[in-house]
């Protein structure tokens, strides 16, 4: 059980479930469906995808290369800060290229979202220990319930349903891996549901 438990930590690692939400936003959503051909969503995707999956990712690698952290599940909450400042520049670093350019809208206001979580963990994480798995799925799952419940759209409605299940999936997988508490789980996902939605009703 813990080795499924392990793989599920793993692909449902809180980088990857931002790039699913940006990537339905762009597939799916029917303004970006106008608003960009097939080659210019495939350029937009991989920009987004180094920057906020690929570089953070080796920043990690580098940073257990040279013992700045002990693994990279990063399992010891002081040896956070080094990595959670990395991410968090690098999407801000993505966020900014992106306003540069005239990007604007509902992933530019999803990507700040995600930013202001990662701030707040590690303001957290200076007393406190949450679950940053908890927090991407927390706020996937709100990045859809926005999408069906505020702007009614219909194909979201399975996004959301899968949300869900990640979400479980991947509390299940962090408490049964013993990574964090029911307290820490149940913290980070309403974090980053409600720092979601309030982002997006306001600004989105």
């Amino acid at each position: 059980m813990r080795h499924l438990a392990n793989f599920c930590s793993v692909i449902l690692h809180p980088l990857f479930l931002l790039n699913t939400g940006l990537f339905a936003i762009l597939r799916f959503h029917p303004y970006f469906v106008s608003k960009f051909y097939d080659e210019q969503f495939y350029t937009l995707s991989m920009f987004i995808a180094v920057n906020t999956l690929v570089m953070p990712l080796l920043s990690v690698y580098l940073l257990k290369r040279f013992k700045f952290i002990d693994d990279f599940r990063i399992s010891n909450p002081k040896q956070r800060l080094m990595p959670y400042a990395i991410i968090a520049m690098l999407l801000a670093f993505t966020t900014y290229q992106l306003y540069n350019n005239e990007f604007y809208g509902l992933p530019l206001v999803f990507l700040i979202a995600t930013i202001l979580c990662v701030i707040a963990n590690i303001i957290i994480n200076i007393k406190f220990t949450i679950s940053s798995h908890a927090i991407a799925a927390g706020g996937l799952v709100g990045l859809f319930l926005y999408l069906t419940l505020i702007e009614h759209i219909a194909i979201f409605n399975w996004w959301l349903m899968g949300a869900v299940l990640v979400a479980g999936i991947s509390s299940w997988s962090r408490l049964t891996l013993n990574a964090h508490t029911e307290k820490q789980v149940y913290t980070g996902f309403s974090m980053g549901l409600v720092v979601v939605m309030a982002m997006l009703v306001v600004f989105g």
